[in-house]
């Protein structure tokens, strides 16, 4: 059995400069985050078959995010406000600081920044944090190999 806690999950995102290769680490700012992973239904019933029949065709998938905003050089809001409207590639994996595995794999997508909440949000003495959800724009890559 493979069951963890969900607060070591890991997360990169790559720069508006360097698009497809995830170096910036966001992990320490992130308090929660889903990745939801859906397949659009095609219907293939035919004549003669008693129950609806359906194949698979193409993926959708969502990442989203809630995190501490910081606006220093290279992290969390500098990374995603040049990449504003751009196409950037994100690695995540399960259990940071652990070998990537069949039972810790990581998964390898690109997300199209389409808002942000620079800013953020929260009171007087909040942390300035932002919810936010990226449209990924290619498959899901699940890879027992692949590196974090």
């Amino acid at each position: 059995m493979a069951i963890y806690l969900n607060n070591n999950v890991g997360i990169k995102l790559a720069t508006a400069a360097a698009p497809t290769v995830p170096s910036i680490d966001i992990s320490s700012y992130v308090t929660a985050v889903t990745l939801t992973q859906v397949v659009d239904e095609i219907e293939v019933s035919t004549f003669g078959d008693t129950a609806h029949k359906f194949a698979a065709g193409l993926q959708a998938a969502t990442l989203s995010i809630d995190f501490l905003n910081d606006w220093a050089a290279a992290q969390v809001m500098t990374t995603l406000n040049a990449a504003f409207g751009q196409t950037i590639a994100v690695s995540m994996i399960t259990v940071k600081g652990t070998a990537v595995a069949a039972t810790n794999p990581s998964y390898q997508f690109s997300i199209l920044v389409n808002n942000l909440t620079p800013v953020g949000s929260g009171g007087v003495a909040d942390y300035a944090s932002s919810s936010l959800s990226f449209t990924v724009n290619t498959p899901v890559v699940v890879s027992p190999t692949v590196a974090f």
